[in-house]
């Protein structure tokens, strides 16, 4: 009979702790600074965007803590797990205090707003563990295939508007989606205007240039290294010398508003540090070794997502209007 007890009194003073509004408070505070962190440190952008901003001591640590993915790590779906047991407890209490007292419709006002944030809550847990997110690159020309391989998705073209600094302030992708061999869906998308199809939408995420350099080094041996801007060094892997690629262009007709005459149009171009620029087909001599840039393309990131959970979100809404209008518009 003790242990009977003193489990339920365990018990109760577990339901005591999650029904309280201070344990709610305190949850929703650590809701608020973890979501913080999330504005300040941008979500699931390529992994090269990281290595820029943060270097590759700190990128890799926030990647290790899922600091760049915060809204999918498994201590963000806890937070939300106990705050959402916190908000039944308490909307239980509620329900069960109205049923007794028998309030009037004012008060039912009040408990549907307090059930519908517990049900976008769950609309959210639901939509992280039965959707999917992920980071898709695509060159220009090429395709990939969408998650669950129904259809494929490929970058028809992509273009980008910069200012006199050469800091973009706009860019759109157009893509098409290919079932069969065919095209049943083609759309240019940009930040806030997704593509949608088949429970799949795709986000313009992040864009950027990526290209090929031979290196011919001591003894005639060729290497040839995959290279973007400021995201990686190409590598001449005999001696380790390393080749650092701080700028490239696609074709080059002006530079940050300015035309530029030295170097021919319509040629990719790349910047090599403490080494001069590179037109394609063109090699450089560099004491004992011979640089030639093979090419580049384009290619647009896309965050890729789908979220089932969306249609419970919405039911959350719903009863949160109904609540807030009870409250409003039914006397007291």
């Amino acid at each position: 009979m003790k242990n009977v007890l003193s489990t339920q009194q365990l018990l109760e003073r577990i339901w005591s702790l999650f029904s309280s509004n201070v344990f709610a408070v305190v949850l929703l505070v650590i809701l608020a600074a973890v979501s913080l962190l999330g504005t300040v440190i941008p979500q699931r952008e390529a992994p090269e965007v990281y290595l820029k901003l943060y270097g590759e001591v700190f990128s890799r640590f926030f990647g290790f803590l899922n600091l760049t993915n915060l809204y999918a790590a498994p201590f963000f779906y806890i937070i939300l797990g106990l705050l959402g047991l916190s908000l039944f407890a308490c909307s239980c209490n509620r329900l069960i205090k109205l049923l007794k007292e028998k309030d009037g419709l004012y008060h039912w006002g009040s408990f549907f707003s307090h059930l519908s944030v517990l049900v976008i809550y769950l609309g959210v847990i639901y939509g992280g563990v039965a959707g999917f997110s992920g980071y898709a690159q695509i060159e220009k020309g090429k395709d990939f295939l969408a998650p669950g391989g129904l259809f494929s998705v490929r970058l028809n073209d992509f273009n980008a508007k910069f200012d006199a600094q050469g800091r973009p302030l706009a860019y759109t992708s157009d893509l098409s989606v290919r079932e069969n061999g065919r095209e049943v869906l083609r759309k240019t998308i940009s930040v806030n205007d997704p593509l949608s199809y088949k429970g799949l939408k795709f986000y313009q995420s992040s864009y950027g240039l990526t290209g090929w350099l031979e290196i011919r080094g001591p003894g005639g041996k060729i290497e040839r290294s995959r290279i973007s801007k400021d995201a990686c060094c190409a590598y001449y892997t005999p001696t380790g010398q390393r080749f650092h690629v701080v700028e490239m262009f696609p074709d080059l007709h002006v530079l940050h508003g300015r035309p530029i005459e030295n170097y021919e149009p319509n040629e990719p171009l790349a910047m090599i540090e403490n080494i001069g620029w590179l037109v394609k087909g063109k090699p450089l001599k560099w004491g004992k070794y011979t640089l030639k840039l093979l090419g580049a393309v384009e290619y647009t990131g896309l965050q890729v997502k789908k979220d089932p959970g969306v249609w419970v979100v919405y039911l959350g809404f719903l009863l949160l209007t109904v609540g807030v209008g009870m409250v409003l518009y039914v006397k007291h």
